[in-house]
């Protein structure tokens, strides 16, 4: 079956990771597959960064300039590429792409979607993410990364017999031991983009509350828009010598293996990459109870789940971390496997394969 997938990538996070991973596994299945990246003039680094990594895993990559919104000679030149590659499907992701998909693409071509998950963060991304989902109607199927997402896209008006739930997935390698030891003990990690929706503003608050345990400590793996005010909030707070900012990092294994605990304080998420790379590690998740997180863990068991937003249930959750801790590590080591297989890139390219049958109807 021949693929293209079609992507405009912003910093690399988990949508990014996901593509990757997903177009990897679909060549290994035996697909003939090509990536095109739109690259954005106005931010250049972010396409050309997702290309190289693209390369680096031996995806076969097209790169197309994009100048403002929409660019009718980026247009022309993804369309001539699509009629010259004659794809079976296209499968696009976010909103800008499913637009060049849907005006590119060639008659008798399928078009898929993957919907990621919304941010909801400014004015501008709402009314993206609602015209994204209204396109929606136009295409032949929506995959979904969890069951808490598949039912907001129906209650959004989304047809149900579109949606086809498919679970991100991950790679990360299993620990090297399986007696390995529990981490540092109270250091914390945070992985992801520094936005709005990823709610860090409300673990720093509660970390900076009464009778949080002193030997707690936090480090935040990752960039964006909200670097700046969140790092003012942790100086304010008095929280310099309690936090590291570390920046986009490529060893996030090294990171979760030195880590007691994972920590996700989103207001709102699809199927988050972190969780999955962390339970895949066999490391224990503090984690808001939002999408698809408690399809993702065994509540009680290798998780923590808390109510987004909420300051003081955060501050409990972190005040019981030492007197869980040794439980949660023990029902991570247990679910690791698990995880692994049930996210395994094979199993997916697998199922994926099945839905493009599907919308091509062979």
């Amino acid at each position: 079956m021949r693929l293209s997938h079609i992507i405009a990538p912003g910093p690399m996070a988990g949508a990014e990771n996901v593509v990757l991973q997903g177009c990897q596994a679909l060549l290994g299945s035996g697909a003939t597959l090509c990536l095109f990246v739109l690259v954005d003039e106005r931010c250049p680094s972010h396409g050309e960064q997702f290309a190289e990594a693209a390369r680096a895993r031996n995806i076969p990559v097209q790169t197309v300039q994009v100048r403002g919104r929409v660019d009718l000679r980026a247009l022309m030149q993804l369309r001539g590429a699509c009629r010259t590659q004659r794809p079976d499907v296209i499968h696009s992701h976010g909103y800008k792409a499913l637009v060049y998909s849907m005006l590119a693409r060639p008659t008798g071509t399928a078009l898929v979607v993957t919907h990621h998950g919304d941010t909801g963060h400014d004015r501008l991304a709402r009314f993206y993410e609602g015209l994204a989902r209204a396109l929606y109607a136009r295409v032949d199927l929506v995959f979904s990364v969890s069951h808490a997402t598949t039912d907001l896209l129906a209650e959004a008006g989304v047809h149900h017999a579109k949606l086809r739930t498919v679970p991100n997935p991950v790679s990360l390698p299993p620990p090297a031991r399986s007696d390995q030891g529990s981490g540092s003990p109270g250091a914390l990690l945070f992985v992801g983009r520094l936005s709005r929706e990823k709610g860090l503003h409300v673990l720093l608050r509660a970390l900076a509350s009464d009778g949080i345990p002193e030997g707690l400590r936090l480090d935040v793996a990752g960039d964006g828009p909200c670097a700046g005010e969140w790092k003012a909030l942790c100086t304010s707070l008095g929280l310099d010598g309690r936090v590291r900012w570390l920046g986009m990092r490529s060893d996030i294994p090294d990171l979760l293996a030195e880590s007691e605990a994972m920590v996700l304080p989103s207001l709102r998420e699809g199927l988050p990459l972190a969780v999955l790379e962390a339970t895949s590690c066999e490391i224990p998740v503090i984690a808001s109870r939002v999408g698809g997180v408690p399809e993702a863990v065994w509540e009680g068991e290798n998780a923590i789940l808390v109510e987004p937003g909420d300051i003081e249930t955060w501050a409990r959750a972190l005040r019981s971390l030492p007197e869980q801790s040794q439980m949660l590590r023990e029902g991570a080591r247990r679910r690791g496997s698990e995880v692994r297989a049930r996210h395994a890139p094979e199993r997916w390219a697998l199922l994926m394969m099945e839905h493009y049958r599907e919308a091509t109807k062979q």
